[in-house]
C-alpha cells in the first residue's frame, strides 16, 4: 500500500488504515470521504484495478484539484469533487457505492449522525464501510481546558457503535487494537525533546 500510494505519500495526514477492513475487490466502486490529496484513493485504485472506479470527495477545492491532477498523471480511474459528507444528494446517487473508506474526515463532521445517514444512503445493499476517526475515551473533554475546535467535535468511542446501528448499519466492529495515539505528550518525552521543534497544528491562541 505504501508503494501504491503515489508521489504524495510523504504528505499523508491520516488517522489509521481504512483498507485493513474495507477489503476492496477488483472492479468495485469506492467512495473516499474526505479524500484530501487523494492518497487513500490512489491505494484504492490499486485494489480495484482499471475495472473499478474511485470517487473522492472533500470540502477543500484546492485538495480536490490536486488529487485530480495526480490521478490524471498516474492514469488512474479516479474522480475527485468538492462535496460535504453531510449532504451528497446532488453529488452521489443512492445505492451506487460498493465500498466507502474515510481516514480522518469524521473527526471534523459537525453532525455525525447526518453524515452516517448520507453514507448509508449511497451504499448498495450489502455494501461495506471502513472509517478511521479519532475518538475521545470519555463522553466529555476535561472541563476548564480550552480544547481546539477539531477536538471538541471528536465523538466518544462508546457512542460510535450505537450511532451507526441506529442509522441502519449491521455487523459493526469498532477496532481500537492499533490505537496508540495520545493527546498529551508524556512529561519525560517533553523534557527530553526540543520544544521549539514541536508541531503547532493543534495549538491555538491565548483564548
Amino acid at each position: 500500500q505504501f508503494n501504491a500510494a503515489g508521489p504524495d505519500v510523504y504528505n499523508f495526514q491520516w488517522v489509521g488504515n481504512p483498507h485493513l477492513h474495507a477489503k476492496i475487490q477488483k472492479g468495485e466502486i469506492v467512495l473516499d470521504v474526505g479524500s484530501g490529496c487523494g492518497i487513500d484513493s490512489t491505494i484504492a485504485c490499486d485494489a480495484t484495478g482499471p475495472e473499478g472506479i474511485v470517487v473522492g470527495i472533500d470540502i477543500s477545492e484546492n485538495e480536490t484539484k490536486h488529487a485530480l491532477k495526480r490521478a490524471r498523471e498516474q492514469n488512474l480511474n479516479a474522480h475527485f469533487m468538492v462535496a460535504d459528507m453531510e449532504n451528497m444528494a446532488k453529488k452521489i446517487p443512492s445505492n451506487s457505492i460498493d465500498v466507502i473508506i474515510s481516514n480522518g474526515a469524521f473527526c471534523l463532521a459537525p453532525n455525525k449522525e447526518k453524515a452516517f445517514r448520507e453514507l448509508f444512503r449511497v451504499l448498495k445493499p450489502g455494501g461495506r464501510i471502513s472509517i478511521c476517526t479519532t475518538t475521545t475515551q470519555e463522553e466529555k473533554l476535561t472541563p476548564g481546558v480550552s480544547w481546539p475546535l477539531c477536538m471538541k467535535m471528536f465523538i466518544p468511542k462508546d457512542d460510535v457503535k450505537p450511532l451507526v446501528e441506529k442509522v441502519g448499519f449491521t455487523e459493526v466492529l469498532v477496532d481500537d487494537s492499533d490505537s496508540e495515539m495520545s493527546m498529551e505528550i508524556p512529561d519525560e518525552v517533553w523534557e527530553e525533546s526540543n520544544p521549539s521543534r514541536r508541531s503547532k497544528v493543534h495549538v491555538g491562541g491565548p483564548e
